[in-house]
């Protein structure tokens, strides 16, 4: 397979376009005969066994036997009761996730508390669905070393861990996060469906990498226990959305592990639900998926990913140009440590680099220089330890070079990006992006190059109270509000976008976040100059809040006085609240900058600090320990018709 990709700006109607030049021919290699099924060709059972032998490769294996090895210390028992939902895990004061005790599902510790939390049956409940995500890696951790090793224990944990599986999952009742039995998103070993075909989506590749090893009475329990059991609820399952991608990628690897091509065809065909008419409903043209949130994009992406990868047994090639620019285009978004502003819902802190098993496998599917040097700039900040590296089978090591990141917007999902150097400015104006989107047109992040000056927050885990109460608020967000309410869900628009080597300058507005409030913001990034200027116009009177939610705590040269602002949803999780009265102009300093805003509509306006939930330590990746960061929001509120401030940064 050759595939030639470019990606270049356009200046065309003070707009700049990403286009993507590409070409696809088909696999060459993948001449199956008629009936044949598996998950990893001879090509990818090579590269395996080849990069087992490298140095490389010999440390891969030694993580992936660390991590089987450390799961065989704890009973290997599945659970007799259902598990609940992962995302009531956490401690309902700091947000923070529980730390997770193989040898306590009855007692669960927060770092921050320090104590234990008891006698609460969701969190019990939550500590078995952890028990089954860890036995999927172990599961995964162990189908890689029986391929790279040919040591047949490893394929014996996985045939015992599915027998042990197969004789309760049918024990299981279907229920929902509520503990709820519904049609709608019930689960069984899961509180949610969603979670039963991640699950699926690996230990069917698992199961059939260990089959070898087993006898037909085996086999047919397996298959009679779980896989039939589990494909049979998916199939009934319809949500639409990520969700549904991963149910398809779900029925995609059941259908193979149970060589059904009727599951695989409704997985890929049906069509309201099937592959291919999300892949046309739901990925934009810029390459991102709709919801408008960098962890709601590689989410269903890995779905999708995985799909594409298990049905190249029937023949059936998805590694076409979508998935190619949904893996490329989001990549040239990052700031320069790789990470991602947190719009929308989504743990902070997605990154690149927590996506390099994907990238692994696009590198190997489609063997284009992007994305080795993608894995290059990666693995320069973590070591490179996934089983789907041996998979890919090259020799990537961490680089030198940079990732060409330049200013740039994408059209569809509505994010503009100024670069200067290291330092970045985004803007968020697009779709509002559905069930995970946030009231947040025209906010901003801000990146020195370091750390962010300004962050959106994305989102704590979806059980603990201030998702709703403070994370999904407009006021948590950098942009303004208007009589203290959240903006209505709609779409910006781009006005102008100009970028330069220095940085270039962006605008945008919206004309329906408020009833008879027409908003828009102009961006003017030059070198280690950022100029923001927010107008809002109505024929009425209103209260404007011009909210930045600083990550350090702004220094004025002026004290303030007690104010209590907690009258409004949102801004009542705002504490240690102070009041300024200014005249025209303030300026104030934080560690890296120093901030001067100037009111260019009016005379007085009064400058309102705090203190506020900050980043949310729920990303699991992060793991349980975690230092809490509030965030410090300052406000800028005036009572007028209108509304023109300008706010300029010096950055350090």
């Amino acid at each position: 397979m050759r595939l030639f990709f470019n990606f270049y700006l356009m200046t065309k109607k003070s707009a700049c376009f990403l286009v993507g030049i590409f070409m696809f021919l088909q696999l060459p290699a993948q001449q199956p005969e008629k009936h044949s099924y598996y998950f990893f060709d001879e090509e990818d059972i090579q590269n395996i066994r080849a990069a087992a032998q490298t140095d490389w490769g010999q440390n891969i294996l030694s993580v992936l036997k660390e991590q089987v090895q450390k799961r065989r210390q704890h009973s290997l028992r599945i659970p007799l009761l259902e598990g609940g939902h992962g995302h009531h895990y956490f401690c309902p004061i700091h947000n923070v996730l529980f730390t997770f005790d193989w040898d306590n599902p009855y007692r669960h510790y927060c770092s921050l508390c320090g104590r234990h939390w008891e006698n609460v049956n969701r969190y019990d409940w939550a500590w078995i669905n952890t028990v089954h995500n860890e036995n999927l890696k172990y599961l995964t951790a162990c189908m890689y070393l029986y391929i790279a090793t040919s040591d047949r224990v490893y394929a014996e944990y996985i045939r015992d861990m599915m027998l042990d599986y197969a004789s309760k999952y049918p024990t299981y009742f279907e229920h929902n996060a509520s503990r709820e039995p519904t049609q709608i998103h019930s689960g069984r070993m899961f509180a949610q469906s969603l979670d039963e075909s991640v699950w699926a989506s690996d230990a069917a590749r698992a199961y059939w990498i260990a089959k070898p090893v087993m006898t037909d009475g085996e086999i047919k329990k397996i298959e009679d226990g779980y896989l039939k059991v589990c494909a049979k609820m998916l199939l009934n399952r319809f949500q639409g959305g990520n969700w549904q991608m991963w149910y398809n990628s779900g029925l995609a690897a059941l259908g193979v592990a149970l060589q059904t091509d009727s599951i695989i065809d409704i997985a890929l065909n049906h069509p309201s639900r099937g592959y291919n008419y999300l892949m046309e409903k739901h990925v934009y043209n810029d390459g991102w998926w709709s919801e408008g949130s960098p962890v709601y994009h590689y989410y269903p992406l890995r779905a999708i990913l995985l799909t594409a990868d298990a049905v190249r047994c029937r023949n059936i090639n998805l590694f076409d140009q979508k998935l190619y620019n949904m893996l490329a285009s989001p990549a040239l978004g990052v700031y320069s440590n790789l990470t991602f502003p947190a719009h929308n819902d989504g743990w902070y802190g997605e990154s690149l680099i927590e996506q390099t098993p994907l990238y692994e496998i696009a590198c190997q599917r489609f063997k284009d220089k992007f994305f080795v040097d993608l894995l290059k700039a990666c693995y320069k900040f973590k070591e490179r330890t996934s089983g789907t590296a041996l998979q890919n089978g090259m020799d990537i090591s961490a680089g030198a070079e940079k990732l060409p990141l330049k200013s740039i917007y994408f059209e569809d999902v509505g994010v503009a990006v100024l670069r200067s150097n290291d330092r970045a400015v985004v803007l968020k104006y697009g779709p509002y992006g559905g069930g995970h989107g946030h009231p947040d047109k025209l906010s901003i992040s801000l990146f020195d190059g370091k750390e962010e000056l300004l962050s959106d927050l994305g989102t704590s885990a979806y059980g603990v109270p201030d998702y709703i109460r403070w994370y999904r608020k407009t006021v948590a967000h950098s942009t303004v509000v208007v009589d203290g309410k959240d903006q209505a869900t709609v779409t910006g628009q781009l006005v102008t976008f100009k970028p330069s080597d220095t940085g270039g300058i962006v605008e945008a507005k919206v004309i329906d976040a408020y009833p008879n409030v027409e908003m828009t913001r102009n961006l003017n990034l030059k070198n280690n100059r950022l100029t923001d200027v927010f107008s809002c116009t109505s024929p009425d009177i209103h209260t404007y809040d011009y909210v930045l939610i600083l990550t350090q705590k702004p220094q004025f040269t002026m004290n303030g006085e007690p104010v209590d602002i907690s009258n409004a949803a949102g801004y009542d999780r705002i504490s240690n609240t102070e009041l300024r009265k200014a005249k025209r102009q303030i300026t104030c300093r934080i560690e890296n900058a120093e901030i001067t805003i100037q009111l260019l509509s009016g005379n007085e306006f009064e400058v309102i600090t705090g203190k506020a939930p900050g980043i949310p330590p729920t990303n699991p990746s992060w793991g349980s320990e975690y230092t809490e960061k509030p965030v410090f929001p300052l406000l800028i509120r005036v009572k007028d018709k209108n509304l023109k401030i300008k706010t300029e940064w010096k950055i350090k």
